[in-house]
């Protein structure tokens, strides 16, 4: 879950390893939740692309509601939170985000997410080093979501996502 363009049916792309979703710049993203499942050595993955949850600038409870609904019976093993590595402050708008999820499917879920920043290929503002700029970021979204959780204390794992496509072609960092 998150907003809008930051990167979440990507996410499910790289996490699956082919382009399962459709991803479109400049234009809006589906309205319903779509679920992809893939089988590897006995194991099922079901991964679950949302809608934006921001709509003219406004957490958009429809989408919300509809995401509520598709997850109705079954079970979550995490949510990923998605945003962005490249924003530079957490604003009220995230934390309506934030408190609205909460609102919609209780505090535990923050116990069982994973926050995943995107576009961290690219550069950090003039000046800054990669790993405060990173630091920092992350401590502010997840500072946010234990606010807007009411969690005091909270271990939430994070993860920096590098997406590097060239052309159309996947380009692979070394290692």
């Amino acid at each position: 879950m998150g907003k809008g363009g930051v990167g979440k049916s990507s996410t499910i792309n790289s996490l699956i390893g082919e382009q399962v979703v459709r991803v479109t710049a400049f234009q809006s993203e589906g309205l319903r939740p779509v679920m992809v499942s893939r089988s590897w050595a006995g194991f099922t993955l079901n991964v679950i692309d949302t809608p934006g949850l921001v709509e003219a600038g406004y957490v958009n409870h429809q989408a919300l509601e509809l995401i509520k609904g598709f997850l109705l019976n079954k079970t979550i093993d995490v949510l990923l939170y998605v945003d962005r590595l490249d924003v530079y402050r957490v604003d009220n708008l995230d934390k309506q985000i934030i408190r609205a999820i909460t609102n919609s499917f209780g505090k535990e879920i923050w116990r069982k997410s994973l926050l995943v920043l995107t576009h961290a290929q690219l550069c950090p503002p003039d000046g800054l080093n990669y790993d405060v700029f990173s630091s920092k970021r992350s401590e502010g979204v997840l500072k946010a979501i234990r606010m807007g959780a009411r969690i005091r204390k909270m271990d939430l794992e994070v993860c920096i996502l590098f997406q590097v496509y060239l052309c159309g072609r996947h380009v692979d960092l070394p290692e």
